[in-house]
């Protein structure tokens, strides 16, 4: 009898194993559903997901075209980058290891100022046209404040002589009337890499300067602050920044070739604009005065050949024909003027 319940069990338990029952077949029913449920949210989730990428990525290259747009459009092309026997604009020297208070040199500027690493100035880590390793610039990829609804008082400039005195008076303005749209705060890309926040104003500068210059047997530094004068009535600034580094290279100017230190609209170069009248012999024409009583020319030499620091010496200057001593604007650093050939005078404010 034991044997035959215990085989009636066996049989029993082969059965509901092998024929399953509304309980069995609910519970297989409900382990399948539950299966099949997870595999379907998981797809949901992954498609999802899948498109979220697809939407990001799809932003992201938006943006990113975007961005490089509003890039090139802030990026210009000097017409002095054409000349075949020039130099090569992707790969300009780098002028912070020129600075110094001690060095007088060919292609060096001799400050009167030491550098002041914590000065303001752009954000080294974001300028991208700047290949420090190899301490170069780029000026095509440089960025430039473009032209926008800025218009502050049109410039004046005017020079007459007095005796041995050459007088100039400025409002510090561009007299052409070509500035960029100040304040850049309002350009995003600009002002992550160099948030200058200073916006060009008119201030009456008065130089007096001698009209025939003497030749100092030992140059002198160079002042932070005016150097010199264009004829468009901008003050020059020497080529480095506060910091002591190239200006021109570390910081944001305008597409007309000047920014304001707060207020002082001034240039670290010579716009090339301004090198449009060419005198018989093809060289450029006079484009201001350094405040040592020299002139400054454009970029161009004696047949129209482009200048540069071999053609000049320790000052960024040389002297030929009628002319005499001048110094020229270049493409390479110190941009302007190296050291004062001359005693330079001090300007004065306000006109009288």
């Amino acid at each position: 009898t034991n044997s035959s319940q215990s085989d009636n069990q066996r049989t029993l338990y082969q059965y509901l194993k092998n024929t399953p029952n509304e309980v069995t077949v609910y519970i297989l029913l409900n382990k399948l559903l539950i299966k099949s449920m997870f595999r379907t949210l998981l797809t949901i989730s992954l498609t999802i997901m899948l498109l979220s990428c697809i939407r990001s990525e799809t932003k992201i290259n938006q943006k990113t075209d975007i961005l490089f747009t509003e890039i090139k459009q802030l990026q210009i092309k000097p017409k002095l980058c054409d000349y075949k026997d020039g130099i090569d604009c992707r790969n300009l020297r780098l002028g912070d290891e020129y600075h110094s208070i001690k060095e007088m040199g060919r292609g060096y500027l001799y400050s009167c100022d030491g550098k002041n690493p914590s000065a303001p100035g752009s954000i080294q880590e974001r300028i991208t046209w700047i290949n420090f390793p190899k301490k170069t610039w780029n000026i095509l990829k440089k960025l430039w404040l473009p032209e926008g609804d800025f218009r502050p008082t049109i410039g004046m400039y005017s020079e007459r002589l007095d005796g041995s005195r050459r007088i100039i008076e400025i409002n510090n303005l561009p007299k052409d009337g070509h500035i960029g749209d100040w304040p850049m705060s309002d350009y995003k890309i600009l002002n992550y890499i160099d948030r200058n926040p200073g916006i060009p104003s008119s201030k009456n500068l008065k130089f007096v300067i001698p009209s025939k210059p003497n030749i100092l047997d030992v140059p002198k530094c160079l002042s932070l602050g005016p150097v010199g004068v264009t004829t468009n009535g901008v003050v020059i600034y020497n080529a480095s920044d506060a910091r002591g580094n190239d200006a021109v290279a570390h910081e944001i100017v305008d597409v007309f070739g000047g920014h304001p230190a707060r207020d002082e609209y001034h240039y670290h170069f010579i716009p090339e604009r301004f090198d449009k009248n060419s005198l018989e012999d093809g060289h450029s024409g006079k484009v201001g005065y350094i405040i040592d009583g020299f002139p400054i020319y454009g970029y161009k030499g004696s047949g129209g050949k482009l200048i540069t620091n071999k053609d000049l010496d320790i000052c960024h200057g040389h002297a030929h024909g009628e002319l005499g001593y001048h110094y020229h604007a270049t493409l390479d650093y110190p941009y302007t003027v190296g050291c004062f050939r001359g005693d330079p005078f001090e300007q004065q404010d306000g006109l009288k």
